[in-house]
């Protein structure tokens, strides 16, 4: 009877504590999710509802010119695959995106070096070097659509002077293409070596200084310390600029406008001509869904490699 006294009170005394726990914990939730709302529902009204929107615009024909808008399910999605813009578009995104991104972080990464070595005006070298990124990129490609005309650019002139060539980059698509691609290195390389540069400050000297008693070369340091430690960086700016390079279509409309035709046309841009110029806003929808497409299922790629480089490194 003592027993069955003794814990009934330690019952009783029990339950004020849980019950105090309980309210303390419950008043943390509410705390947090008053602190999150502001995010979140900027976070939905700004992101997941035109994402949601787009979606299903891309089942209907929603077209101003024809004043349509009907449910028609998935008809638009093959109509995208086989429209001939969208697909030259979709072939040079990829292009762009791959090859404009691996040059980025290779120039990137020389000009990181160079600009952490010790050299007389490396504080003002480093001050300029981000002076291409901080154009406006519709601006670049203005100024290069100007430098690289052949009757009135600088750049062609001067290669007509040293090599009595004569430079036309924006008629034949090949070279159109490659214009596109080195202009994009150009303004957007200075800024992987801003990012190579921070990273390579937190490389411990030490390391170094052990690798040249053991005998190794520039190279060997190189390959052997440096790059494995910028590994996970280099993934990690990798994943960002091929993502923003997959959504950006300023700097092709201010260099090329697509042209000629099609060539230098890209996803981003596809999805502005129907949907802003022809007011096709069903087909530029589904355009805008595989574009979401594209961009996720690079992430995902991306997100392995960089917990793969997380793993070995």
């Amino acid at each position: 009877m003592h027993q069955a006294y003794a814990s009934g009170v330690v019952r009783a005394k029990g339950q004020p504590i849980l019950l105090a726990l309980s309210k303390a914990i419950q008043r943390r939730y509410v705390l947090f999710l008053l602190l999150i709302a502001p995010a979140f529902l900027l976070r939905i009204t700004t992101a997941a509802y035109p994402i949601l929107q787009t979606i299903y615009l891309s089942f209907t024909n929603l077209n101003l010119l024809r004043n349509t808008n009907d449910f028609i399910g998935l008809q638009n999605y093959p109509a995208v695959f086989n429209d001939y813009g969208v697909r030259e578009a979709l072939s040079f995104t990829i292009m762009l995106v791959v090859s404009s991104t691996v040059l980025e972080l290779i120039v990137g990464m020389l000009v990181a070096l160079l600009l952490n070595a010790a050299f007389f005006g490396r504080g003002f070298a480093r001050t300029i070097n981000l002076i291409p990124w901080a154009i406006p990129t519709i601006v670049a490609g203005y100024a290069f659509r100007w430098l690289l005309d052949d009757q009135f650019g600088l750049i062609p002139y001067w290669v007509n002077l040293i090599s009595g060539a004569r430079m036309v980059a924006f008629i034949d698509p090949v070279s159109a293409r490659i214009a596109v691609i080195l202009v994009h290195v150009w303004k957007d390389a200075p800024f992987m070596a801003f990012i190579f540069l921070a990273g390579l400050q937190g490389v411990p000297l030490d390391l170094y200084e052990a690798a040249r008693v053991d005998g190794a070369n520039a190279w060997h340091r190189f390959w052997h310390i440096t790059l494995p430690l910028v590994m996970p960086l280099t993934i990690t700016m990798g994943l960002f600029r091929v993502v923003w390079s997959l959504g950006s279509f300023d700097l092709v409309y201010g260099l090329t406008q697509g042209g000629p035709g099609v060539a230098t046309s890209v996803l981003a841009l596809q999805v502005f001509r129907e949907g802003i110029m022809f007011f096709k806003f069903g087909f530029a929808s589904a355009i805008s869904v595989v574009l979401l497409l594209v961009v996720a299922i690079v992430g995902a790629i991306g997100l392995w490699l960089f917990r793969r480089s997380e793993v070995s490194y």
